[in-house]
């Protein structure tokens, strides 16, 4: 579920940072501040093109498998090994009400918010297409008066359909529908965020990925944004190169580029180094970042030092005799002189 967890945050970010480079134009600083609320239990979304993984962190998959996955999801294997900061002290509370609900209880404080709340319900169905797939999938989630929902289902092996909605103030304040296919060795989706038909407007994007070879898989995407007297279109291309445990792959378009590699030392130690870079506000970063699993002290450490003078890092805890996590954070920025800690508990 930790995957999850950082899936829709992810699929948000992406599509709402396409959007804020052509008319705002302030996503780089905004992206680079830590979410508090990054490492708590919160609303998910799956894959389209991936199952689920087990807690036991990032690994390479197999080359044997000609279906390349979806595109977006070309910087994972790289995002994964990055740790996830966050301030203040968390506390989270997950409960199997029978063995296909489950609801979860999270408690957020910190110096610059005041505490939060969020209570949160998953239903898993009994529709199962593989040894870790079950579906139909639906979540949802309630805290800081927005109600978010969402509910993924496979349709067959080849094709499933996601829907995303959020409420703030009994307004709809965004919704978003996917639709995915997986060939045999290609997959293609169609997502579309507050947008209409009938009334057209918001966002569309299209995402193709071909794998050309066992390890190279090359594809594109076209975003299309109609709103507020305007029209846009952004076309990204990329790619990605796999070779056992070594990963390289490149994502390029008008706004921004984004370049990653990825190397997984041994069963306990990953390591990976990306390049981004906006166009729009001239900046580029470039981070290191690392994971050491440490399964015989049921531990995990997560580091990452970038050029921005920032560096990062993430202990998690986990205790064999009790049902119990304990997460130490920590954030520090020599160019800013700004320190942030966090300390986190979970339970279930």
């Amino acid at each position: 579920k930790q995957w999850y967890q950082r899936r829709v945050r992810e699929t948000f970010q992406h599509y709402f940072k396409q959007i804020n480079l052509r008319a705002m134009g302030n996503v780089a600083a905004s992206a680079k501040s830590p979410d508090p609320f990054a490492s708590l239990p919160e609303l998910t979304v799956e894959s389209l093109s991936e199952p689920p993984k087990s807690d036991e962190g990032p690994s390479a998959p197999s080359s044997k498998s000609t279906n390349p996955g979806s595109f977006e999801e070309l910087p994972r294997q790289t995002k994964e090994v990055f740790p996830t900061p966050f301030e203040g002290c968390k506390f989270s509370w997950n409960k199997m009400i029978t063995e296909r609900f489950q609801a979860s209880h999270s408690i957020m404080m910190s110096s610059f918010k005041p505490p939060a709340y969020k209570f949160g319900a998953t239903y898993v169905g009994a529709t199962k297409l593989g040894p870790n797939e079950q579906y139909p999938v639906l979540i949802s989630e309630y805290g800081g008066g927005i109600v978010q929902f969402q509910a993924i289902h496979s349709f067959s092996k080849q094709v499933q359909a996601k829907a995303v909605v959020h409420a703030t103030d009994k307004t709809w304040s965004m919704y978003q529908g996917d639709i995915g296919y997986k060939g045999k060795d290609f997959s293609v989706q169609l997502t579309g965020v507050n947008a209409s038909i009938i009334n057209p407007q918001g966002i569309w994007v299209a995402h193709y990925l071909q794998s050309v070879t066992d390890k190279l898989s090359l594809g594109g995407e076209l975003l299309f944004q109609h709103g507020m007297g305007a029209k846009n279109a952004a076309l990204t291309l990329g790619g990605r190169f796999r070779d056992g445990d070594t990963e390289f792959m490149v994502k390029t378009g008008e706004q921004s580029t984004n370049i990653g590699f990825y190397v997984k030392g041994n069963e306990q130690v990953e390591c990976a180094v990306e390049f981004e870079y906006v166009k729009q506000m001239g900046e580029s970063i470039t981070t290191f970042g690392y994971c050491v699993d440490l399964p015989k002290g049921l531990s995990k450490f997560r580091g990452s030092i970038d050029t921005d003078w920032s560096v990062a890092g993430v202990l998690e805890k986990r205790f064999e005799a009790f049902p119990f996590a304990f997460t130490l954070s920590g954030l520090l920025n020599h160019k800013k002189n700004q320190a942030k800690f966090g300390i986190g508990f979970t339970i279930g």
